[in-house]
Protein backbone atom coordinates (compact mmCIF):
# COMPACT_ATOMS: atom_id res chain seq x y z
CA UNK A 1 0.00 0.00 0.00
CA UNK A 2 2.97 2.47 0.91
CA UNK A 3 5.81 2.77 -1.12
CA UNK A 4 9.01 2.37 0.42
CA UNK A 5 11.61 4.34 -0.90
CA UNK A 6 15.24 4.72 -0.29
CA UNK A 7 14.42 8.77 -0.05
CA UNK A 8 12.58 8.59 2.98
CA UNK A 9 13.33 10.75 5.21
CA UNK A 10 13.46 8.35 8.27
CA UNK A 11 15.84 6.12 6.47
CA UNK A 12 17.99 8.83 5.34
CA UNK A 13 17.58 10.57 9.06
CA UNK A 14 17.66 6.70 11.14
CA UNK A 15 14.46 7.15 12.30
CA UNK A 16 12.91 3.91 12.58
CA UNK A 17 9.66 2.87 14.46
CA UNK A 18 9.84 -0.43 16.36
CA UNK A 19 6.43 -2.37 16.26
CA UNK A 20 5.78 -6.09 17.85
CA UNK A 21 4.48 -7.97 20.37
CA UNK A 22 5.58 -7.40 24.05
CA UNK A 23 8.76 -9.41 25.00
CA UNK A 24 10.04 -9.72 21.56
CA UNK A 25 12.95 -7.19 22.19
CA UNK A 26 12.08 -3.38 20.91
CA UNK A 27 13.17 -2.00 24.27
CA UNK A 28 15.87 -4.06 24.73
CA UNK A 29 17.40 -3.02 21.14
CA UNK A 30 16.37 0.49 21.46
CA UNK A 31 18.55 1.01 25.11
CA UNK A 32 21.03 -0.79 23.68
CA UNK A 33 21.95 1.56 21.13
CA UNK A 34 21.00 4.12 23.29
CA UNK A 35 23.59 3.10 25.17
CA UNK A 36 26.52 1.81 22.85
CA UNK A 37 26.08 4.24 19.88
CA UNK A 38 23.36 7.65 21.60
CA UNK A 39 20.56 6.83 19.72
CA UNK A 40 17.53 8.62 20.79
CA UNK A 41 15.23 6.55 22.55
CA UNK A 42 11.62 7.41 22.97
CA UNK A 43 9.26 4.75 24.35
CA UNK A 44 5.62 5.08 24.32
CA UNK A 45 5.18 2.64 26.69
CA UNK A 46 7.02 4.86 29.13
CA UNK A 47 5.34 8.51 27.56
CA UNK A 48 1.82 6.86 28.32
CA UNK A 49 2.62 6.07 32.12
CA UNK A 50 3.61 9.82 32.50
CA UNK A 51 0.64 10.96 30.69
CA UNK A 52 -1.59 8.91 32.92
CA UNK A 53 -0.09 9.60 36.32
CA UNK A 54 0.87 13.30 36.20
CA UNK A 55 -2.92 14.19 36.12
CA UNK A 56 -4.40 11.99 38.54
CA UNK A 57 -1.93 9.57 40.28
CA UNK A 58 1.45 11.10 40.37
CA UNK A 59 2.48 8.89 43.28
CA UNK A 60 2.96 6.18 40.59
CA UNK A 61 5.17 8.21 39.04
CA UNK A 62 8.10 6.98 41.64
CA UNK A 63 10.23 4.38 40.38
CA UNK A 64 8.54 4.69 37.21
CA UNK A 65 11.07 4.23 34.30
CA UNK A 66 11.85 3.07 31.13
CA UNK A 67 13.49 -0.13 32.83
CA UNK A 68 10.94 -0.32 35.21
CA UNK A 69 6.91 -0.28 34.26
CA UNK A 70 5.80 -2.16 36.92
CA UNK A 71 3.32 1.02 38.30
CA UNK A 72 1.65 1.05 34.77
CA UNK A 73 0.65 -2.66 35.09
CA UNK A 74 -0.24 -2.00 38.49
CA UNK A 75 -2.30 0.42 37.03
CA UNK A 76 -4.04 -1.31 34.79
CA UNK A 77 -4.08 -3.86 37.15
CA UNK A 78 -5.95 -7.19 36.64
CA UNK A 79 -9.94 -8.60 36.52
CA UNK A 80 -10.88 -11.21 38.91
CA UNK A 81 -11.38 -11.72 42.92
CA UNK A 82 -9.83 -8.81 45.02
CA UNK A 83 -8.94 -11.90 47.35
CA UNK A 84 -6.70 -12.54 44.47
CA UNK A 85 -5.49 -9.16 43.76
CA UNK A 86 -8.11 -8.31 40.98
CA UNK A 87 -10.59 -5.55 40.56
CA UNK A 88 -14.09 -5.21 38.59
CA UNK A 89 -14.17 -5.79 35.03
CA UNK A 90 -16.05 -2.17 34.91
CA UNK A 91 -12.93 -0.72 36.67
CA UNK A 92 -10.81 -2.65 34.28
CA UNK A 93 -12.63 -1.20 31.38
CA UNK A 94 -12.55 2.48 32.71
CA UNK A 95 -8.72 2.33 33.15
CA UNK A 96 -7.79 0.52 29.53
CA UNK A 97 -10.01 3.24 27.94
CA UNK A 98 -7.86 5.71 29.81
CA UNK A 99 -4.44 3.73 28.33
CA UNK A 100 -6.12 3.98 24.75
CA UNK A 101 -6.24 7.39 24.95
CA UNK A 102 -2.96 7.86 26.43
CA UNK A 103 -1.32 5.32 24.15
CA UNK A 104 -2.65 6.86 20.75
CA UNK A 105 -1.08 10.20 22.22
CA UNK A 106 2.38 9.34 23.06
CA UNK A 107 2.29 7.48 19.69
CA UNK A 108 1.43 10.79 17.79
CA UNK A 109 3.53 12.66 20.20
CA UNK A 110 6.88 11.07 18.74
CA UNK A 111 5.92 11.94 15.40
CA UNK A 112 5.15 15.53 16.41
CA UNK A 113 8.74 15.76 18.59
CA UNK A 114 10.04 14.39 14.85
CA UNK A 115 7.95 17.22 12.54
CA UNK A 116 9.03 19.89 15.09
CA UNK A 117 13.14 18.60 14.75
CA UNK A 118 13.32 17.60 11.10
CA UNK A 119 16.72 17.38 11.43
CA UNK A 120 17.08 15.25 14.25
CA UNK A 121 18.20 11.74 13.04
CA UNK A 122 19.76 8.50 14.55
CA UNK A 123 16.19 7.67 16.63
CA UNK A 124 13.95 4.53 17.84
CA UNK A 125 10.23 4.61 18.51
CA UNK A 126 10.04 2.11 20.73
CA UNK A 127 6.15 1.36 20.00
CA UNK A 128 3.63 -0.49 22.65
CA UNK A 129 2.91 -4.18 22.00
CA UNK A 130 -0.76 -2.66 22.14
CA UNK A 131 -0.36 -0.27 18.91
CA UNK A 132 -1.82 -3.13 16.82
CA UNK A 133 -5.54 -2.53 18.67
CA UNK A 134 -4.91 0.95 17.62
CA UNK A 135 -5.11 1.02 14.38
CA UNK A 136 -6.57 -0.77 10.63
CA UNK A 137 -3.42 -1.29 8.43
CA UNK A 138 -5.86 -1.85 5.94
CA UNK A 139 -6.90 1.45 5.80
CA UNK A 140 -4.47 3.66 3.37
CA UNK A 141 -5.43 6.38 5.50
CA UNK A 142 -4.93 5.50 8.79
CA UNK A 143 -3.93 8.66 11.18
CA UNK A 144 -1.45 6.92 12.87
CA UNK A 145 0.03 4.71 11.03
CA UNK A 146 0.47 7.61 8.08
CA UNK A 147 2.06 9.60 10.90
CA UNK A 148 4.58 7.12 11.58
CA UNK A 149 5.57 5.89 8.36
CA UNK A 150 5.65 10.14 7.15
CA UNK A 151 8.66 10.26 10.28
CA UNK A 152 9.72 7.05 10.45
CA UNK A 153 10.43 3.74 8.64
CA UNK A 154 8.15 1.05 10.04
CA UNK A 155 9.76 -2.07 11.37
CA UNK A 156 7.44 -5.14 12.43
CA UNK A 157 9.83 -7.47 14.54
CA UNK A 158 8.53 -11.46 14.11
CA UNK A 159 8.05 -13.83 16.16
CA UNK A 160 8.29 -17.35 15.28
CA UNK A 161 5.67 -20.17 16.27
CA UNK A 162 8.31 -21.56 18.39
CA UNK A 163 8.93 -18.44 20.18
CA UNK A 164 5.57 -17.93 21.57
CA UNK A 165 5.72 -20.09 24.85
CA UNK A 166 9.06 -17.89 25.16
CA UNK A 167 6.76 -15.04 24.86
CA UNK A 168 4.27 -16.46 27.66
CA UNK A 169 7.15 -17.05 29.91
CA UNK A 170 8.47 -13.70 30.00
CA UNK A 171 4.64 -12.39 30.16
CA UNK A 172 4.64 -14.33 33.44
CA UNK A 173 7.94 -13.73 34.66
CA UNK A 174 7.45 -9.64 34.08
CA UNK A 175 3.94 -8.92 33.35
CA UNK A 176 3.62 -5.43 31.04
CA UNK A 177 0.88 -3.24 30.55
CA UNK A 178 -1.92 -5.08 28.92
CA UNK A 179 -4.57 -3.14 26.47
CA UNK A 180 -7.34 -4.97 24.83
CA UNK A 181 -9.80 -3.52 22.10
CA UNK A 182 -12.79 -3.59 23.41
CA UNK A 183 -14.97 -6.09 22.25
CA UNK A 184 -12.38 -8.25 21.90
CA UNK A 185 -11.67 -8.06 25.33
CA UNK A 186 -15.41 -8.43 26.79
CA UNK A 187 -15.58 -11.98 24.32
CA UNK A 188 -12.67 -13.05 26.26
CA UNK A 189 -14.03 -12.19 29.21
CA UNK A 190 -17.44 -13.72 28.35
CA UNK A 191 -15.60 -16.84 26.73
CA UNK A 192 -13.47 -17.23 29.69
CA UNK A 193 -16.26 -17.41 32.22
CA UNK A 194 -18.27 -20.21 30.26
CA UNK A 195 -14.99 -22.13 29.79
CA UNK A 196 -14.60 -22.23 33.52
CA UNK A 197 -16.35 -22.82 36.93
CA UNK A 198 -15.59 -18.97 37.71
CA UNK A 199 -18.32 -16.54 38.44
CA UNK A 200 -17.49 -12.90 38.49
CA UNK A 201 -15.90 -12.21 41.51
CA UNK A 202 -14.64 -15.38 41.94
CA UNK A 203 -12.36 -15.21 38.93
CA UNK A 204 -8.29 -15.88 39.14
CA UNK A 205 -6.98 -12.61 37.16
CA UNK A 206 -3.64 -14.25 36.84
CA UNK A 207 -5.59 -17.24 34.88
CA UNK A 208 -7.43 -14.80 33.46
CA UNK A 209 -4.30 -12.75 32.29
CA UNK A 210 -2.58 -16.22 30.65
CA UNK A 211 -5.33 -16.77 29.25
CA UNK A 212 -5.87 -13.21 27.27
CA UNK A 213 -1.87 -13.09 26.57
CA UNK A 214 -2.25 -16.41 24.77
CA UNK A 215 -5.20 -15.17 22.70
CA UNK A 216 -3.40 -11.93 21.81
CA UNK A 217 -0.40 -13.54 20.73
CA UNK A 218 -2.55 -15.22 17.47
CA UNK A 219 -4.69 -12.27 17.14
CA UNK A 220 -1.61 -9.53 16.95
CA UNK A 221 0.33 -11.79 14.75
CA UNK A 222 -2.08 -11.48 11.92
CA UNK A 223 -2.12 -7.50 12.37
CA UNK A 224 1.29 -7.08 12.44
CA UNK A 225 1.93 -9.23 9.40
CA UNK A 226 -0.74 -6.78 7.47
CA UNK A 227 1.24 -3.70 9.02
CA UNK A 228 4.49 -4.97 7.69
CA UNK A 229 2.79 -5.52 3.96
CA UNK A 230 1.20 -2.61 4.01
CA UNK A 231 3.47 0.00 5.81
CA UNK A 232 6.88 -1.02 6.46
CA UNK A 233 9.40 -3.83 6.51
CA UNK A 234 9.76 -7.04 8.67
CA UNK A 235 12.88 -8.44 10.95
CA UNK A 236 12.52 -11.67 12.08
CA UNK A 237 13.71 -13.21 15.18
CA UNK A 238 17.24 -14.88 13.96
CA UNK A 239 17.82 -11.22 12.56
CA UNK A 240 17.00 -9.64 15.70
CA UNK A 241 18.97 -11.51 18.12
CA UNK A 242 22.30 -10.80 15.93
CA UNK A 243 21.93 -7.04 16.34
CA UNK A 244 25.15 -5.73 18.72
CA UNK A 245 25.14 -2.55 17.23
CA UNK A 246 23.67 0.58 15.56
CA UNK A 247 25.65 -0.84 12.12
CA UNK A 248 24.13 -3.95 12.96
CA UNK A 249 20.50 -3.00 12.96
CA UNK A 250 20.84 -0.69 9.69
CA UNK A 251 22.46 -3.19 7.79
CA UNK A 252 19.44 -6.02 8.44
CA UNK A 253 17.18 -2.65 7.75
CA UNK A 254 19.05 -1.89 4.26
CA UNK A 255 18.57 -5.61 3.32
CA UNK A 256 14.79 -6.04 4.17
CA UNK A 257 13.96 -2.71 2.25
CA UNK A 258 15.84 -3.49 -0.87
CA UNK A 259 14.62 -6.70 -0.63
CA UNK A 260 10.83 -5.23 -0.95
CA UNK A 261 11.58 -2.46 -3.03
CA UNK A 262 12.49 -5.05 -5.15
CA UNK A 263 8.77 -7.03 -5.10
CA UNK A 264 6.84 -3.76 -5.23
Amino acid sequence: MKTLSIENSGLQLKRFALLGMSGLGKTFISRRLAEKDDWSHYSVDYEIGKLLFKSQYENLLDGFEIDNLTNLSNFLGKPGSPSLGGISFSEYLKRQKLHRDAEIKATLDACLLVEKSPDLSHMLCDTSGSICELVNPSDENDKILTSLSKNFVIICLEAPDSMYQVLINRFLAKPKPMYYEENFLRSLWENFKNNTSYVNDKINPDEFMVYGFKALIERRKEIFDTISKNWGISLNFEQLIKINSANDLIDAINFAIMKKIKSQ
